[in-house]
């Protein structure tokens, strides 16, 4: 049976890391590069690459 995560610990703020952008906990992956990404039409490789 698949594990349910809750979206809000996986997306996260800090002042002293990319700004106070949010971003993924554990990276410095922020939202905005995703969506930006996903826009585009890269695929999720090629985004956190």
């Amino acid at each position: 049976m698949p594990t349910l995560t809750d979206i809000g610990t996986l997306i996260i703020f800090t002042p002293e890391t990319c700004g106070n952008r949010p971003r993924i906990a554990g990276t410095r992956i922020t939202v905005q590069r995703i969506a930006v990404g996903y826009k585009m039409g890269m695929k999720p490789e090629k985004i956190i690459a």
